[in-house]
């Protein structure tokens, strides 16, 4: 039996702006957010990007524990947190002279 709080949640995200492609995306990871993979490349960082916005557009009416408690609350942190480790590593890629 489909889980009614999943269909709930794929709901809200597309109608915040996802697409298909982004929940096949977010169906392989299970919608786990510590199973958010790293960013591998410009393109990837700009899906990543995307998603985060919509993610948090979905949830824009929660209060803020609320938002941290939701699985697209918890999703967009996580692909927020791999954005900032791209973004420290061309950080530190630049500084090291690559």
């Amino acid at each position: 039996m489909p889980d009614p709080t999943l269909a709930e949640t794929r709901a809200r995200v597309v109608a915040a702006g996802l697409g298909a492609a982004d929940l096949i995306w977010l169906d392989a990871i299970r919608w786990d957010d510590a199973a958010v993979p790293v960013v591998e490349s410009d393109g990837q960082l700009q899906d990543y990007r995307r998603r985060e916005q919509a993610l948090d557009a979905a949830i824009a009416h929660l209060t803020f524990a609320e938002r941290g408690a939701s699985v697209e609350g918890r999703l967009a942190a996580a692909i927020g947190a791999r954005i900032a480790d791209w973004r420290d590593g061309a950080v530190a890629d630049d500084d090291d002279g690559h």
